[in-house]
């Protein structure tokens, strides 16, 4: 996925890129090593530090993507790998990507959930969470901007035009069930049900979600999609 928005970007030496919720800074790292200038942001200082130590040369920061403290017109590129969608106000965050950026911005958000793994092991969490988190994940959680017209409304009211819209199978696999779960405690829906319920209650519901997707080997597979949108 991340080769695939690197190439059809067209980032090479020269081409500035920002990401937007990079986290721990997997694609900063790719693109600095493509030969471009590079920065990111993300709301997680801890992923930030963990991005620092990987790509040195970025200019990291840790920051609200719908205040970007960035001049406009800075980049030739800002992307945003599933994190426009946990933005408060979606719009806000896609303008102000477009604010800075002078080229082009790519959104990417889980698709086919019906098919995907990664929801069918979340979706027994829901029941761990306190019931006023719930409203909350569903305008700004990994799956909103996944239904139809989700996305193509948001664009548009932030004056955006989709240029290229492509899905992506993205399987993700770990080597036991005790690896999956441990991703899985890292993300910030899980960590809300841990509040409300418990770790135990939580691992319990995961280790039972994960057992359709266990080989006999022990591997976890977990098919997936996303949806990558250029747009400008």
């Amino acid at each position: 996925m991340y080769r695939h928005v690197l190439e059809r970007a067209r980032v090479r030496p020269g081409t500035t890129v920002l990401d937007c919720g990079c986290g721990a800074g997997r694609f900063v790292r790719l693109a600095a090593d493509r030969g471009a200038t590079v920065a990111g942001i993300d709301a997680s200082g801890d992923l930030v530090e963990i991005a620092v130590t990987r790509c040195p040369e970025a200019d990291l920061r840790v920051g609200d993507v719908k205040q970007l403290p960035w001049p406009d017109d800075s980049f030739d590129v800002v992307t945003g790998f599933s994190s426009f969608q946990f933005a408060d106000d979606h719009v806000r965050a896609l303008a102000e990507a477009q604010r800075v950026s002078r080229r082009e911005i790519w959104v990417v958000i889980p698709t086919r959930l019906a098919e995907s793994g990664i929801p069918r092991v979340f979706a027994p969490l829901m029941a761990l969470l306190a019931p006023e988190a719930l409203p909350s994940l569903q305008t700004s959680g990994m799956y909103a901007l996944s239904g139809p017209g989700k996305l193509e409304d948001i664009l548009a009211a932030a004056r955006l035009s989709p240029l290229l819209d492509d899905t992506l199978e993205a399987t993700a696999v770990f080597s036991d069930a005790a690896a999956a779960v441990d991703a899985f405690l890292s993300a910030g829906a899980t960590g809300l049900a841990v509040s409300h319920s418990g770790q135990s209650a939580v691992e319990e519901a995961l280790h039972d979600a994960l057992s359709p997707f266990i080989a006999a080997n022990g591997e976890v597979t977990l098919p997936g999609w996303f949806r990558v949108v250029q747009a400008g």
